[in-house]
């Protein structure tokens, strides 16, 4: 018998055992070889969500081997994939402009009424399924989901090598925004604002300046923060920390609300920047 880890309330988890059903239509199931655990999670056992529902079954971040597909499926049985955190239905206005990530009909992972990657096997609509490449490891590819809302953010601004780059939050998100600052836009000075000491200390083993508050960091010294964790943060602290004509991106959701000093932004023509999720056609994700 398999288990599903299943969130029923705020607080509330237990494992319970995995419920065998029809496979839905568009749907594959697959066997979950590792998954990993997102903030998103944290945020639907805490309660502070702000869409998904209980009852849920925890975790989206996964790598699996497609073990049920459909006639017409791209994928075939034994297929080793990654997932996105959602599918779309390809057909309303959002998803024709390739704004998948908006769609009007789009199911999610982890949420009251659908499956969730902490189980044995987690039934995914073909639209949120990637291909690993063969022979990979599966260990390698279950960040990718989380790698690609990273490259989608960092798409919308304008990353020059030479920007003074701040990260808040040092979690995954924080850590891969880092790295693909560092190594695909060849950035040298990229710090992470990071309250913990663990975390701290990982990125600086990683190679990363680090800052515990916001006082270690000048004011008027960034050009890029991305926002990335930190459900208290103090945005206009933050703001003073840009350089005139800065760029604010904003990656995380958060659980309390947030004011922003609008006359800071104006006076400093700061740059803001919004990123959910990411869109994805069969071809191509961004």
């Amino acid at each position: 018998m398999h288990y599903s880890l299943i969130c029923t309330g705020k607080g509330k988890q237990h494992y319970a055992p995995e419920l065998s059903e029809p496979v839905p239509c568009d749907f594959l199931r697959l066997e979950v070889n590792v998954a990993t655990i997102c903030g998103s999670d944290y945020m639907v056992l805490q309660g502070t969500h702000p869409y998904k529902k209980y009852p849920a079954i925890l975790g989206h971040e996964l790598v699996g081997k497609v073990v049920q597909n459909s006639e017409n499926s791209r994928f075939q049985c034994g297929e080793l994939v990654t997932a996105l955190s959602y599918g779309s239905c390809g057909r309303c206005d959002y998803c024709q402009k390739r704004l998948t990530n908006h769609c009007i009909e789009k199911i999610t992972y982890n949420t009251a009424g659908s499956s969730g990657a902490f189980s044995r096997h987690m039934d995914v609509h073909e639209s949120s399924l990637v291909a690993v490449p063969e022979n990979a490891a599966a260990h390698d590819f279950v960040l990718a989901e989380p790698l690609s809302i990273v490259l989608h953010a960092l798409q919308k601004v304008s990353v020059q090598a030479s920007d003074n780059v701040l990260v808040i939050g040092a979690g995954a998100m924080g850590l891969l925004s880092a790295i693909v600052c560092r190594e695909v836009h060849d950035v040298s000075n990229v710090t992470l604002l990071e309250t913990h000491p663990s975390r701290g200390a990982f990125a600086k083993s990683l190679g990363f300046l680090n800052a515990a508050q916001f006082g270690d960091i000048p004011q008027n010294s960034v050009d890029l923060i991305i926002v990335a964790g930190g459900s208290a943060l103090d945005f206009d602290q933050a703001l003073s920390r840009l350089n005139i004509g800065g760029t604010l991106v904003l990656i995380s959701y958060f659980d309390t609300p947030s004011q922003l000093e609008m006359n800071t932004i104006v006076r400093k023509e700061i740059r803001l920047a919004g990123s959910f999720l990411r869109f994805c056609t069969k071809s191509r994700c961004g």
